[in-house]
C-alpha cells in the first residue's frame, strides 16, 4: 500500500522476482459517463488478468532455480559418498533338474557297403581297347556274370571277401583260391581239390567257367605246351632205357651166347646214339631257351625306358622275363638230366658188352635200378609240371565281391581305346572302367583323437539330411583301431555308421550332419553351470549355495558326474543341503 492512497486506488499485479509487488497510482474523479466507465472497467480487467499470468509464470521459474541449484550443489561429505563404489553382490545361478546329454557332432559321407572298381586286366597287352560292352549304369549284375571285355579278355564278377592281389594258377595255395573254388562250385561245377589248393578238379572248372562264356583260359605260360612235350617225352625214353636195362639184365642172367652179345653191341651203340641225341637235343633246348629270355629281356627293357608304356604292359613284360628264366632252368635241367642218363646208358652197356661172357648180373640190375630211377623222377617232373599248368585266373579277369547282386555305378560307355574314346582313366570315378556298388547304404566318418573316445561301436547316432531336414536313426558298426591320414594330411579314425532302416538311394555320395549321444544320464538329474564347482586340494568339490535373504553363500560338498553345453551333473553329500531350485554362486 502507499501511504496517503485511497484504499480503492491500489491494484495487485502479482508477484515479481519472487516478491510480491502492487501497482498504485491516484484514480482520479469524474463525471461518470455510463459508457464511459463500461469500456474503462474493461480495459482494467483484461490489465488484471495480464499481470496475474506474469506473476505466477515467475514463482514458477524461481521454484526451477532453486530446484537446480539444490540438486547441483553437495557438500564434501555427500560427494566422496557419491563417488564411492557400490557394495559388490553375487552372480547366481539355478540349480536345475533336468537329463544331460553329452553329444558330439560331425558329418559323414554316405557310401555302398561294399563296392569295387575293375580296371584292365593283366592280361591285356598294349593299349587297352574296350572290345564288348556288357553292362551299362544301373545294370544289375549276378555272380558268374561278364561284365566288360577288353582287348578280347573277359571280366567276371564272382562273390568273395579276399581281395584280389594276384594271377591264380595251378598249383597255387591260399584263401584267395578257396574262394574261387567256392564260388565255382556254387555254378554249377562241383570240385574235389582240397580247399585253397588249385588242384585238377579246379584247373578243369576254371576252364569250363570260361569256355561256357565263350572264351579261353589263358595258360600258366607261353611255353606251357613245348614244356609239358618235353617232359612227355623225358618220360617215354626213361621207359625206353628202363625197358632196354630191363632186357639186359634178362639176357645176362641167362647167359650170354651169339645174339645176345650183338644185342650187347647194339644196345651200346644204341646208348651212344641216344647220348649224342641228348647233348645236342640238350644244348639246342638251352640256346633256344636262352634266345627267349634274351628277347624278353629286351623287350621288358624297352617298356620300361617307354615313358608311354602302361602297368599293364610293364607287367606283362615282368611275366614274360620270368616265365623265360623258368624255361631256361627247365631246360638246363632237362638237359642236364637226358645227358647223365644218356651217359649212364652208355656206361652200362659198355660194361655189359665187357662182361659179355661173365654170367653175373649184377652190373646189370644196377642198371636196371637207374633207369627205372630215371623214369621216377621224369615222371615226378611231368606230373609236377602238369599240376603247375592249365588254366587260370589272370589277376583282373575275375573280381570278386562281398555280396551279390551288385550295380553298375558307372562305366565306360563306348567301344574303343580307352584313351581316345572314354579318357584315360575309364569311366569310373575311382579310375575303374566298371565301377560296382552294392549293399545297404552305410556313412562313413572320420574322427579326430579329441572325438574317438567318445564314440563306440554299438552307439546310437542320429543323421540329419539338411536338404529335406530328415531325420534317420542309426548305429556306430565299426571304427577303426589306429589313425589314418587322409589326403588333405589330417589324422583321424575310420567309422562306419549302419542305418537302422534302409536309406533311400539318391542319397548315395550326399554328406550327412552326425549326431552321436556320447553320454546321457538315464534320469533327471541335478545340474549347475561348470563355473559353479569348486575343487580343493585333497580332491573334493564343493559349491556355494546362496540361501533366500542372506548374503553369506554355504558351501555344499558334491560329486561331479557328466557335463555338457556348460553344465556338469552333481550329487551332494548330503541329500538335504540342495535342491532344485536353490541360487549357487557362480562369480562376483
Amino acid at each position: 500500500m502507499i501511504s496517503g492512497s485511497d484504499p480503492e486506488e491500489t491494484v495487485d499485479a502479482g508477484v515479481a522476482g519472487g516478491r510480491a509487488v502492487a501497482l498504485v497510482g491516484p484514480l482520479e474523479r469524474r463525471p461518470v459517463d455510463p459508457d464511459v466507465d463500461a469500456d474503462a472497467e474493461e480495459r482494467l480487467g483484461r490489465r488484471r488478468r495480464w499481470w496475474w499470468l506474469l506473476a505466477l509464470a515467475a514463482v514458477v521459474a524461481a521454484t526451477a532455480v532453486t530446484w537446480v541449484v539444490a540438486t547441483r550443489v553437495q557438500s564434501p561429505e555427500q560427494a566422496a559418498s557419491n563417488a564411492a563404489p557400490p557394495e559388490a553382490s553375487w552372480v547366481t545361478a539355478v540349480v536345475e533338474r533336468r537329463v544331460l546329454t553329452q553329444t558330439l557332432i560331425t558329418r559323414g559321407d554316405v557310401t555302398p557297403e561294399v563296392s569295387a572298381s575293375l580296371r584292365v586286366p593283366v592280361s591285356v597287352v598294349g593299349d587297352p581297347v574296350i572290345t564288348n560292352l556288357a553292362v551299362a549304369a544301373g545294370d544289375e549284375v549276378i555272380e558268374g556274370q561278364r561284365v566288360i571285355e577288353v582287348s578280347g579278355r573277359p571280366v567276371f564278377v564272382l562273390v568273395g571277401d579276399v581281395p584280389v592281389y594276384r594271377s591264380l594258377r595251378p598249383g597255387m595255395t591260399g584263401s584267395d583260391v578257396a574262394q574261387l573254388q567256392a564260388a565255382l562250385s556254387r555254378l554249377g561245377c562241383p570240385i574235389t581239390d582240397p580247399s585253397g589248393v588249385y588242384g585238377p578238379d579246379t584247373k578243369a572248372c576254371v576252364g569250363t567257367f570260361y569256355a561256357d562264356a565263350g572264351y579261353e583260359a589263358l595258360p600258366s605260360s607261353e611255353t606251357e605246351s613245348a614244356d609239358l612235350a618235353a617232359a612227355s617225352n623225358a618220360v617215354s625214353d626213361a621207359q625206353a632205357a628202363v625197358d632196354a636195362a630191363d632186357a639186359a639184365w634178362r639176357r645176362a642172367a641167362e647167359g650170354v651166347d651169339g645174339s645176345a652179345l650183338l644185342a650187347l653191341q647194339l644196345a651200346l651203340e644204341s646208348a651212344r646214339r641216344s647220348y649224342n641225341d641228348a647233348v645236342v637235343a640238350a644244348a639246342d633246348s638251352v640256346t633256344q631257351a636262352e634266345a627267349e629270355l634274351a628277347a624278353a629281356q629286351t623287350e621288358l627293357d624297352r617298356v620300361r625306358a617307354d615313358p608311354t608304356a602302361t602297368p599293364a604292359e610293364k607287367s606283362a613284360a615282368e611275366l614274360k622275363v620270368g616265365q623265360q628264366q623258368s624255361a631256361v632252368d627247365t631246360a638246363r635241367r632237362s638237359g642236364a638230366s637226358a645227358v647223365a642218363n644218356a651217359a649212364d646208358a652208355v656206361k652200362l652197356a659198355e660194361a655189359s658188352l665187357a662182361e659179355a661172357t661173365n654170367p653175373d648180373t649184377t652190373a646189370e640190375y644196377i642198371a636196371l635200378g637207374q633207369a627205372l630211377a630215371t623214369r621216377n623222377t621224369a615222371t615226378a617232373a611231368l606230373e609236377a609240371l602238369q599240376a603247375t599248368t592249365g588254366p587260370t585266373v589272370a589277376q583282373g579277369e575275375i573280381v570278386f565281391m562281398p555280396a551279390l547282386p551288385a550295380r553298375v555305378r558307372t562305366t565306360v560307355t563306348s567301344l574303343g581305346s580307352l584313351d581316345t574314346a572314354n579318357g584315360s582313366t575309364g569311366g569310373g570315378t575311382g579310375g575303374g572302367i566298371v565301377e560296382l556298388s552294392g549293399g545297404a547304404l552305410v556313412v562313413s566318418m572320420t574322427l579326430r583323437a579329441d572325438e574317438v573316445a567318445l564314440a563306440r561301436a554299438g552307439m546310437p547316432v542320429e543323421l540329419l539330411d539338411e536338404q529335406t531336414s530328415t531325420t534317420y536313426p542309426a548305429t556306430i558298426t565299426n571304427i577303426a583301431d589306429n589313425a589314418t591320414t587322409g589326403p588333405d594330411g589330417t589324422s583321424g579314425y575310420q567309422a562306419t555308421i549302419t542305418p537302422d532302416t534302409s536309406l533311400p538311394s539318391e542319397l548315395t555320395g550326399t554328406n550327412l550332419r552326425v549326431t552321436i549321444a556320447a553320454a546321457s544320464s538315464d534320469t533327471e538329474i541335478l545340474v549347475v553351470p561348470i563355473t559353479a564347482i569348486s575343487s580343493a586340494a585333497d580332491g573334493t568339490t564343493t559349491i556355494a549355495v546362496l540361501p533366500p535373504g542372506s548374503r553369506d553363500p554355504i558351501p555344499v560338498q558334491v560329486t561331479t558326474g557328466i557335463s555338457a553345453d556348460g553344465f556338469v551333473a552333481i550329487e551332494p553329500a548330503d541329500p538335504a543341503d540342495l535342491h532344485d531350485g536353490d541360487k549357487v554362486v557362480v562369480g562376483r
